[in-house]
């Protein structure tokens, strides 16, 4: 049912994926490997420059949804054009995405576009108020720009779409701890007894979907600019957007109900959100935060060799076991506190 979670990655080869280039493209490029969840991506250079990447698709991954990618991203260029992003290029023959097949038979789509320069946010030393702001603020341009897409490949049945919870109830037996198990249960339990009964309350929109460090580029002056990857996207609540870049970000901070109010109020100066929809953000963080450690659980026992699966499994399940014994209505009064005042 999960093939593009349960079924190995692309395995091409630096070689091919520059034959590859030669031939679709016309381009003479260096191919560099670069991580990836599931799918292949090679960084392409002329003379050490980074130019573009090479995106090579699972093969079980659906066409609509890559093509529902390019149609978010010139729809979002249009919108706001200063908003870096991965821009498609086309091949020779002009067509943004081809199937190609493998010496060994398999078939894979495959893309190229354009590199965004700057520095992944991971890679950054500190995560400065300053640039929590400027993330923030880019969300909701992001946000705002998509306000109005619409795609059928949005409302695709996904595991990393929160509002949907079929994926934790079915895989929680991978997690080996039975106590860790009941924290899943605990969250799951959370968001039926008090997101269940408002979700009709919820804004919904097609969103980004994966904010998080690895996918959002700072400038030279350590300024949020771009952001790239954008195959997680679904039509879901629009509060999950920042939920899901805060879940990532409250792992090592020492306050992560101020850092949870920052980025919200820089949000809000571009995308305004009700208080409902701030009152529910934790829920929303922590059920993310299940979806990663249980994720993990299931396709590290699948793909060992694959570090990318547990990057932040460890982090995660600290926040979980710390979130189980805390008020979560309480944290939230307070972020809607220290939003509005």
């Amino acid at each position: 049912m999960l093939s593009i979670f349960n079924t190995p990655g692309p395995n091409i080869s630096r070689k091919a994926a520059r034959s590859i280039v030669r031939d679709v493209y016309g381009l003479d490029l260096s191919a560099t490997a670069l991580t990836s969840e599931r799918d292949q991506n090679f960084l392409l250079k002329e003379k050490a420059e980074p130019k573009y990447v090479l995106k090579i698709s699972h093969a079980a991954e659906s066409f609509d949804v890559l093509e529902m990618q390019h149609a978010a991203l010139a729809h979002i260029y249009l919108y706001d054009p200063e908003i870096q992003l991965p821009r498609p290029v086309n091949t020779l023959d002009n067509e943004l995405i081809f199937h190609h097949e493998t010496a060994s038979n398999e078939k894979h789509y495959i893309r190229m576009v354009e590199y965004v320069p700057g520095e992944l946010m991971k890679d950054l030393g500190k995560q400065t108020n300053g640039l929590i702001i400027d993330l923030g603020y880019l969300l909701g341009r992001l946000d705002l720009a998509l306000q109005d897409f619409e795609h059928p490949a949005a409302k695709r049945s996904f595991p990393w779409n929160v509002a949907q919870t079929d994926f934790l109830i079915n895989n929680q037996d991978n997690i080996r701890s039975k106590e860790d198990q009941l924290i899943i249960q605990h969250f799951l339990q959370e968001y039926e007894k008090n997101i269940v009964p408002i979700s009709h309350e919820l804004n919904r929109a097609v969103i980004h979907n994966d904010g998080n460090d690895h996918n959002v580029i700072v400038n030279k002056d350590n300024r949020a600019h771009g952001i790239i990857d954008f195959g997680d996207m679904v039509h879901t609540y629009i509060i999950c957007e920042s939920a899901v870049c805060l879940a990532y970000l409250v792992l090592n901070n020492h306050d992560p109900i101020d850092l949870t109010a920052e980025l919200i109020k820089a949000y809000q100066t571009v995308f305004p959100l009700t208080e409902l929809e701030i009152s529910v953000i934790i829920y929303f963080i922590c059920l993310r935060l299940c979806v990663s450690v249980t994720m993990a659980a299931y396709r590290k026992q699948l793909f060992p060799d694959n570090e990318y699966i547990t990057v932040t499994e460890d982090q995660a399940w600290g926040f979980l076991r710390k979130m189980k014994n805390v008020d979560l209505q309480g944290w939230s009064d307070k972020v809607v506190d220290k939003t509005f005042h």
